[in-house]
């Protein structure tokens, strides 16, 4: 386990694999914790921490009960709980492409034990395998099936395709404008990539009109909103879009 995640962030995701174990026992595979914690970019005024519990066989409705209340304890007792975004995958439902069926999940928190329609993607499964860290059982590399270059840029263009949530705050906006710079970041290099690797690239490859739209993102995502930075930033996504899914995406003409 990395020594250098920050303590809140350790005890978070301790707290929680120990309740785990507690709860599904031998039929708990594995914890991790992936995403920007992992990869050494998280951002306490903005980063979720993004895991992903692997199951031996699906959870009971007496499982998802006990889980439900096991993250409600969670957030009473640790500040950074509401952080928690992640997935309960069943073992036999790992596939380079994501899973093979959507799983329960967690958002903000608060687990959700209905079944929707969102599955995980080889983004994903390739962030966990590469950078994540194990709280609890083997390393993600041996449990997880390997994810090919191809097999990420597949997922990150399935994503621009489906195109941007609407924005309403500066948070909100600044990351929309790093994830699409993340996602040409990835699709340049057939890897996951963090926020700041994102930014990093456009500020090296896209024209100085650019630049001080990433930096004032980057500034909001770490805490810094100024006064306009919501409009200035709303202003630009749009255009940037356009800019990357002009380039990345085939044409659907």
């Amino acid at each position: 386990m990395s020594t250098q995640l920050a303590s809140p962030v350790r005890t978070t995701m301790q707290a929680m694999t120990d309740g785990l174990r507690k709860i599904l026992g031998a039929r708990l595979l594995a914890v991790y914790l992936g995403g920007s914690a992992a990869m050494g970019d998280f951002c306490d005024a903005s980063s979720d921490l993004d895991f992903l519990v692997v199951t031996d066989g699906r959870l009971s409705l007496e499982d998802a009960l006990a889980v439900q209340l096991l993250h409600k304890d969670l957030l009473r007792r640790h500040a950074y709980a509401a952080k928690l975004e992640g997935d309960y995958a069943p073992r036999e439902t790992l596939v380079p492409e994501g899973t093979s069926e959507p799983v329960p999940g967690c958002e903000r928190g608060r687990f959700l034990p209905k079944v929707g329609e969102i599955m995980l993607s080889s983004d994903n499964i390739a962030n966990m395998r590469d950078y994540g860290i194990a709280f609890y059982g083997p390393d993600p590399a041996q449990l997880l099936p390997p994810v090919s270059p191809d097999e990420v840029r597949a997922a990150v263009r399935m994503m621009l395709a489906q195109g941007l949530a609407p924005t309403e705050s500066a948070a909100e906006a600044a990351s929309g404008l790093l994830n699409l710079l993340r996602s040409a970041s990835s699709l340049e290099q057939g890897r996951p990539t963090t926020k700041s690797e994102g930014a990093a690239w456009g500020l090296a490859h896209l024209d100085g009109t650019w630049h001080e739209a990433i930096e004032t993102a980057l500034a909001v995502r770490s805490g810094r909103e100024r006064p306009g930075d919501a409009d200035a930033l709303r202003g630009v996504l749009a255009h940037l879009e356009q800019w990357v899914r002009s380039r990345y995406l085939p044409c659907s003409c």
